[in-house]
């Protein structure tokens, strides 16, 4: 009989370009990553995490044993799955070692970014859908999955600062619009931090655009791939 499943391990050639591996050729596999908050390919499995980026332990054995303790938080839940997937803006701590980090993009790759205790306990979220539901209920969809009840103020493309410590409650709402600040998440220019100079709406089928500008120049790119982090 076949084998039925995902499996446990992806070959480390094979590995999403999200995720920062330098050595994919010194050995071969690699855990996979497992359902969650985010897609496989924008995703990096909790023990990649601990082990190959932040080296807070050596092996899969070590990571396991943290993990099992409970002492590892992702946005204020406790996660015990090596596979997790952990994925951009999303908060990890681990407060028993005072040590918090924030998921960033550099170059198409995630990165963990240090964080303080103070600064870990929110988190920046995209607004990727909106609906009108029963009741006049407005529900937003997130980047990461998740889903929120919100005002009709609150568009597709805006941000919002969640407070992670407060169990999700919305802090602050960041439109995107001209001068707009913005990470571009995706494409050549991804990790860049930009300023929106003007938006052009979809229009003959192409998806909307933006120009943005930089210490270094300006450029188009699309409006999908900004993130906005500031006012």
């Amino acid at each position: 009989m076949a084998k039925r499943g995902q499996k446990g391990h992806t070959k480390r050639m094979a590995a999403p370009k999200a995720m920062p591996i330098h050595d994919k050729k010194s050995k071969v596999w690699i855990v996979s990553t497992g359902p969650g908050t985010h897609p496989a390919i924008k995703g990096i499995p909790l023990l990649v995490l601990l082990r190959e980026m932040l080296g807070i332990v050596q092996n899969r054995r070590e990571a396991k044993a943290i993990l099992n303790g409970r002492k590892v938080l992702v946005d204020g839940v406790i996660r015990t799955d090596e596979k997790f997937p952990v994925g951009l803006m999303d908060v990890v701590a681990m407060p028993e070692a005072n040590l918090y980090y924030k998921i960033i993009v550099k170059r198409g790759k995630l990165f963990a970014e240090k964080a303080n205790k103070e600064d870990a306990g929110s988190k920046l979220l995209k607004v990727t859908g909106k609906k009108m539901l029963k009741g006049k209920k407005i529900s937003i969809s997130l980047h990461d999955g998740r889903n929120l009840f919100a005002d009709n103020n609150v568009k597709v493309g805006d941000s919002i600062i969640l407070d992670v410590a407060a169990g999700g409650k919305m802090k602050k709402l960041l439109k995107f619009g001209k001068g707009a600040k913005c990470i571009i998440t995706d494409g050549k220019h991804s990790g860049d931090h930009v300023v929106v100079e003007e938006v052009f709406p979809n229009s003959e089928g192409r998806p909307a655009e933006a120009l943005v500008s930089t210490k270094e120049g300006s450029y188009r790119t699309l409006a999908q791939y900004l993130f906005v982090v500031g006012e």
